[in-house]
């Protein structure tokens, strides 16, 4: 096949570093060709990878009719027969573009975010129908898909989970203790890490007022803040919160990483604290690092997690209750490793990142207008 993946996002988050993920699996087997805005994070990353680039910034988004005409230019100088893309604010163009191309490849939407209102009105039913398939990352995405969408998109939506690696390398019980000495924390400290961006609807500020009230039980807890902040000076706000009820000493933090599953290793459990989060791709990574999760019970992390069984579930926004999971983690061992143990099987099992881009191409395939 030759496909193009798109994603116009100038951001770096879970979405963006799946469509280079997606597109260097499927680069393997076929021809790609990616095209991102030249301002975006991505195009280091693509240079690195030795992806073929082209570059594009849409005008007017809503009826981007001048770069969809240079995407309809480039769609047949590939000879693309399929376009995987990511983004919803994207659609208008990649529409646009199918409709004025002469090789009218198949559009494959990867669907990551919440949808959020109906998309019933004209000017949807006339983006979607160059849609071939949307690809829902969890049942209740797919399900709220099909009910906003209508009818005939509606019909258009399959659930494809996403996958995750396993660990390049296991830590040794050595290197552990190292890269714990590495952040000031001991051997026998209790560690909480916590992945993404630093915002509030991510919930890093739940935990910092959940290990302070563990401390006023005499419940000692540490915990690995990580992420990129967003809005700024608010990694500041959260320094101050810490500092502010005692617990300075117990949180490290640390800018976004490459690598997270070498940290999560490190860690004696995994933290989704989000609100509302559509997936949860840090809860699979920890789970096949065989260590025990801890997600808000909101959203699609609770095909992720089976409460008791591969992991536990708090009520989103709740620090009594996030306090309650984490203390239970702390004081019984044997459940934290038998949870470890059956989130590892579920999550090599059901998230095995090498399983999900064969169903990705086999469906890619399967959409290809001939």
């Amino acid at each position: 096949m030759k496909i193009i993946s798109l994603c116009l996002s100038e951001s770096l988050g879970g979405l963006e570093l799946y469509a280079l993920r997606s597109a260097t699996h499927l680069a393997s087997n076929n021809s790609v060709l990616f095209v991102t805005a030249p301002e975006a994070v991505l195009v280091e990353r693509l240079n690195s990878n030795n992806i073929q680039t082209k570059y594009l910034k849409p005008r007017f988004r809503p009826f981007p009719l001048i770069s969809a005409r240079k995407l309809a230019q480039i769609i047949d100088e590939f000879d693309a027969n399929v376009i995987h893309m990511h983004w919803g604010k994207d659609l208008p163009l990649v529409s646009l573009a199918i409709k004025l191309s002469k090789k009218k490849p198949a559009m494959v939407y990867t669907r990551q975010m919440q949808i959020t209102r109906m998309k019933t009105d004209f000017y949807h039913r006339f983006l979607y129908k160059e849609m071939s398939l949307m690809l829902a990352i969890t049942n209740q995405l797919k399900e709220r898909c099909a009910c906003m969408l209508g009818n005939d998109t509606g019909k258009r939506v399959e659930t494809l989970y996403y996958g995750v690696p396993e660990p390049e390398q296991p830590l040794t019980t050595q290197e552990i203790i190292s890269k714990r000495e590495g952040l000031a924390l001991e051997e026998h400290d209790f560690v909480i890490g916590l992945f993404g961006r630093l915002e509030d609807q991510k919930g890093q500020h739940l935990l910092i007022k959940a290990i302070a009230q563990a401390k006023q039980k005499n419940i000692k807890l540490k915990a690995i803040i990580i992420g990129h902040e967003m809005d700024k000076g608010y990694i500041d706000v959260l320094k101050k919160s810490a500092e502010d009820l005692g617990v300075a000493s117990n949180i490290v933090f640390m800018d976004f990483i490459d690598k997270p599953q070498e940290i999560m290793q490190i860690c004696d459990c995994v933290l989704l604290a989000t609100y509302m989060e559509t997936f949860g791709l840090v809860l699979p990574e920890a789970m096949r690092c065989g260590i025990a999760v801890i997600g808000s019970n909101a959203g699609g992390v609770p095909e992720i997690i089976d409460h008791n069984e591969t992991g536990l579930l708090f009520e989103p926004k709740n620090v009594d209750d996030l306090e309650k999971q984490i203390t239970m983690l702390f004081e019984d061992k044997e459940k934290r490793q038998r949870l470890a143990i059956a989130g590892k099987h579920k999550a090599d099992t059901i998230f095995n990142n090498e399983q999900h881009f064969k169903q990705l191409q086999t469906l890619l395939e399967q959409q290809v207008k001939h």
